[in-house]
């Protein structure tokens, strides 16, 4: 498990951020967070890269507490549906999100499906 992080951490750290993915992702934002629209082009581009900044470290987090990634996909799922977005929305975001910040192997190999996602949240939610 400890080499598995230690790859992950490396790839992070060496993958650059990636502006394919940066439209599609502020696209996203706005339509979650309405007050991301009044943002300058620079200042949304600013909060991705910082937004990056915390899912590294939210991971590490979540890897350090001994949590799988299972869990930390899970926690910006609810993050995201917390603050209002719809199940379709936050997925639409998160996609993008993850590829923009270098993380893209981890949403591809830890994320079950939406319907599991929501079904989780709502348990949680209550």
């Amino acid at each position: 498990m400890k080499r598995y992080v230690l790859l992950i951490i490396l790839f992070v750290s060496c993958t650059s951020y990636n502006d394919s993915y940066q439209a599609e992702t502020i696209t996203m934002y706005k339509n979650i967070y309405t007050e991301f629209a009044n943002l300058s082009e620079s200042q949304m581009e600013n909060k991705l890269k910082d937004e990056c900044n915390v899912l590294e470290d939210e991971m590490l987090v979540h890897v350090d507490d001994g949590l799988t990634l299972n869990y930390f996909l899970e926690y910006e799922y609810y993050k995201h549906r917390f603050q209002g977005g719809s199940p379709e929305q936050v997925e639409s975001l998160l996609f993008p999100l993850f590829y923009l910040c270098g993380l893209d192997e981890i949403i591809e190999k830890h994320w079950n499906s939406l319907e599991y996602q929501e079904k989780n949240y709502k348990k949680i939610s209550g």
